[in-house]
């Protein structure tokens, strides 16, 4: 993996991009610690994959489902009532 700050990311960019398929992820840092990191996708990448297994709240929901802590579905709000269904995700936490 390459490590580059965000300077040098800024400043040349384009160039950065199209290397990616080549140098494979940038590490971005910014004041030394790491900021962001790039990564080189394709056709076949699964976008929705990869920032799912980066979601917190996803493997939140996952831990709790394996673990079979799960609210029966009558006791679930309707779809549309948003105010329910945070207060649900509230008392989650």
């Amino acid at each position: 993996m390459k490590i580059e700050s965000l300077r040098e990311v800024k400043n040349n960019f384009s160039e950065v991009i199209e290397a990616l398929p080549t140098t494979g992820p940038v590490l971005v840092t910014k004041n030394g610690k790491g900021a962001a990191l790039l990564i080189p996708i394709d056709e076949n990448t699964d976008i929705e994959t990869l920032l799912l297994s980066n979601s917190k709240r996803f493997w939140e929901l996952f831990d709790q489902a394996a673990s079979g802590k799960r609210t029966p579905l009558e006791e679930l709000p309707d779809a549309d009532d948003d105010r329910a269904w945070r207060n649900l995700a509230r008392s989650r936490r």
